[in-house]
């Protein structure tokens, strides 16, 4: 799939708009008024939420996008409207003096949030023709449509809204809320997380039971396809006629879920309107989702980011042979502000001070690049009954430890070339050592990177294992 045809997508997005505010600030004292932090407010910032983040996400790739929805005649309304004059978004959007900006404050100290606070309507039943007439109006003009649904309001005619795009043969892309999921009948592809699934179908105590209730609620619905994402175990696609699909997890590290339905809303439908196949749109999004759980607060993923993380996705294989696709693939993972560690060995029978030693040298950063000499360089350093297994045979052995990321084997003495060419953040070297002493140590800090010496693990190497062998015999 070409991602670049992303920006080729025209995607209308109607739904409940949303203004997310966070007030960040240290917080170092408990209040003696009552048993809760002082936060000390440092800064304040707004940021798009709900259907505005939707759009946001899609204008993030370079498509094309329109947003409709309803706001109040607030402050909050203006500082909605400054934040979309900033983007490329194409909002239409209702002022109205009986609602209130639908508004989400958060506090967040050290980037934990301590508290939310919602401002909100407590009336619900808003005439929404105004609505459901611009939608009408513009999309035509559009490949397909988001309908952001928090059960705030304006989608109270959804169901006309599906009928218009389905006369007007669009797909409808739908993130669902509240317990009624027959007002989405029709519609395209609805996207529940697997909490809000199960709260329409009744629990899932296995997969069986998961796949078979998502049929049955596909053919309930008329709908073409059912998208559950289900946290650590990534995301499942039901179609009626076909078998399940699972898509497992692409994010490294969960950090903050704020807005990532929004972000896969907008990623599935533009896919969809840039001629994605269902499946490989699913794969997009399920992409951009790990991207945005990896930061904090309601954000947006950039087609650079997604280019990045599609990269190295498809250059997941850990043996690299050559240094180029290697150098290619660094660069990626730093442009996604990844932290390299490398290090390097014979790794001649693999034992568990090795282990011990990659292990450390994983948990200091985000990939890991394991060098590994030849056996030409193994039998220089180590002499002439070394190594005992081959290059081949140690490499593979080494492919089977997850904490390794990419593995590349080299002829020097020394990986000071490999070094130069990657710029790994930290070397890592095993061992009773001194850094300053090390061959290494005056190159990576020349570029500003960090040598560290991990744990010896006493009594663990390749020469003692050797030499217990041969006096046992």
């Amino acid at each position: 799939m070409n991602l670049d045809n992303l920006s080729k997508a025209k995607v209308l997005v109607v739904g409940d708009i949303m203004l997310d505010q966070y007030w960040l600030g240290d917080s170092a004292r408990i209040s003696p008024e009552a048993p809760v932090p002082i936060v000390n407010i440092q800064e304040m910032s707004n940021r798009l939420g709900g259907a505005a983040n939707v759009a946001m996400n899609v204008s993030a790739l370079g498509a094309s996008v329109t947003l409709i929805g309803i706001v109040g005649n607030d402050d909050n309304a203006d500082k909605l409207e400054t934040l979309l004059q900033s983007t490329s978004i194409y909002s239409k959007i209702f002022r109205r003096d009986n609602f209130k900006t639908l508004t989400k404050l958060r506090a967040v100290s050290r980037n934990q949030q301590l508290l939310r606070l919602d401002f909100e309507n407590e009336n619900f039943n808003l005439d929404t023709t105004d609505i459901v007439d611009e939608f009408s109006n513009s999309i035509n003009d559009h490949d397909i449509a988001v309908i952001s649904d928090y059960g705030k309001g304006t989608l109270n005619q959804v169901a006309d809204i599906i009928k218009i795009a389905s006369n007007n043969n669009k797909k409808v892309i739908i993130d669902p809320k509240g317990n009624d999921y027959k007002k989405y009948n029709n519609s395209s592809v609805i996207t529940p997380n697997n909490s809000e699934f199960q709260q329409i179908v009744g629990p899932c105590d296995d997969e069986a039971t998961l796949d078979a209730k998502a049929i049955a609620l596909c053919k309930d619905l008329n709908i073409d396809s059912l998208l559950i994402t289900r946290s650590e175990k990534g995301m499942s696609l039901f179609s009626r006629g076909k078998s399940p699909c699972h898509f497992p997890t692409e994010a490294k590290e969960v950090y903050d879920i704020t807005g990532a339905g929004d972000t896969v809303v907008a990623l599935l439908a533009s896919a969809l309107a840039a001629d994605f196949s269902l499946e490989d749109a699913v794969k997009t999004a399920n992409l951009g989702a790990g991207i945005v759980v990896s930061k904090f607060g309601t954000v947006s993923v950039t087609i650079n980011e997604l280019k990045s993380s599609f990269y190295l996705r498809s250059n997941l294989g850990k043996r690299i042979t050559n240094l180029e696709k290697l150098k290619q693939t660094v660069l990626m993972s730093k442009q996604n502000n990844e932290k390299i560690v490398f290090t390097n060995g014979c790794f001649d029978l693999l034992h568990h001070g090795h282990v011990a030693c990659l292990q450390d040298a994983k948990s200091r950063g985000d990939r890991l690049i394991v060098a590994i000499n030849d056996d030409k360089s193994t039998k220089r350093l180590k002499g002439d009954s070394r190594p005992v297994c081959s290059i081949h045979n140690r490499i593979a052995v080494l492919e089977e430890l997850n904490c390794i990321d990419w593995i590349i084997p080299f002829s020097e003495d020394t990986p000071l070339k490999l070094i130069e060419e990657l710029q790994p953040d930290i070397f890592v070297k095993g061992g009773d050592y001194k850094r300053e002493e090390l061959a290494e140590y005056s190159l990576v800090t020349s570029y500003g990177g960090e040598v560290v010496i991990s744990p010896y693990v006493e009594g663990c190497s390749t020469t003692t294992i050797i030499e217990s062998i041969l006096n046992s015999e």
